[in-house]
């Protein structure tokens, strides 16, 4: 008698403790949520027209997919993802403008702009710092009201050309995360300095909100990594999260209102 009372203690308390689960659920959900990715394209010389070409069709094979609205925003946290394009070398071209992604029809429209006729390759110097500044501008000027900001910077080497291009570059990524924007890379080829990376997107040092980046060896494969790439970056983990960590979905929907609440303080600034 004693263990079919503790079982049904037992019972009752997965029963509650599944409630409490929903509910939270329920209210994070109820808050909507909003991401800005700036999609940050290396348009420089290093890169020759065959790997440009490549590195548009990688982003155009994902976005303009057809279900891209389907595989990637409807089961994320997301309420809203709006995408950007930019193209970087010694200056910075805004390719394609903030996009609320909203149907996969829309994400088709998006992802069929990544074409040589449309985003014609600089190829002059990489200005990496001035790719993140530009793009950090954007970010805080576009109106647009999120909880995530996240600038996703491809290249095929390091910035260049004058000895503190690549400090310029890391203390824009540092002064990008001080507004609360992540950095993310993709590096690809032979040219690439993971320790250099791993400064950019603030791993070491560490630094937050920290970033994470991907490399792949050449640009035939760059379209497999920027799609790896993307879905961490808008689907992210999806995971049942076990009773004792369930708490934390309350605080993570707290964490997003304040991370809200920072960007139009700042914007306001």
């Amino acid at each position: 008698m004693l263990f079919t009372t503790i079982e049904g203690i037992n019972n009752m308390l997965k029963l509650k403790t599944a409630a409490l689960a929903i509910g939270l659920m329920l209210t994070a959900q109820a808050q909507a949520t909003t991401l800005e990715l700036a999609l940050v394209l290396d348009g420089s010389g290093s890169i020759n027209s065959s790997e440009y070409q490549l590195q548009l069709q990688g982003y155009k094979n994902v976005i303009a997919s057809g279900t891209f609205y389907d595989d990637f925003i409807a089961p994320s946290i997301y309420d809203n993802v709006y995408l950007s394009a930019w193209q970087f070398s010694n200056t910075v071209i805004e390719e394609i403008s903030w996009t609320n992604i909203t149907s996969n029809a829309v994400a088709t429209t998006f992802g069929n702009k990544f074409n040589t006729t449309e985003m014609n390759q600089i190829q002059s110097v990489t200005n990496t710092s001035l790719a993140i500044d530009t793009a950090v501008t954007s970010l805080l000027n576009n109106m647009i009201d999120s909880d995530k900001m996240i600038i996703d910077i491809s290249t095929d080497g390091q910035p260049c050309c004058s000895s503190s291009s690549e400090a310029d570059a890391l203390a824009s990524a540092d002064a990008a995360r001080d507004q609360n924007v992540t950095i993310n890379a993709i590096g690809v080829g032979n040219g690439i300095n993971a320790t250099f990376l791993t400064q950019l997107v603030g791993i070491n040092p560490a630094d937050t909100p920290t970033g994470f980046f991907l490399q792949a060896s050449n640009f035939t494969e760059f379209g497999d990594t920027i799609k790896t790439k993307l879905t961490r970056e808008i689907v992210g983990p999806q995971s049942v999260p076990e009773p004792s960590s369930i708490a934390f979905i309350g605080l993570g929907a707290l964490g997003l209102g304040a991370l809200r609440r920072r960007k139009l303080q700042t914007k306001a600034q």
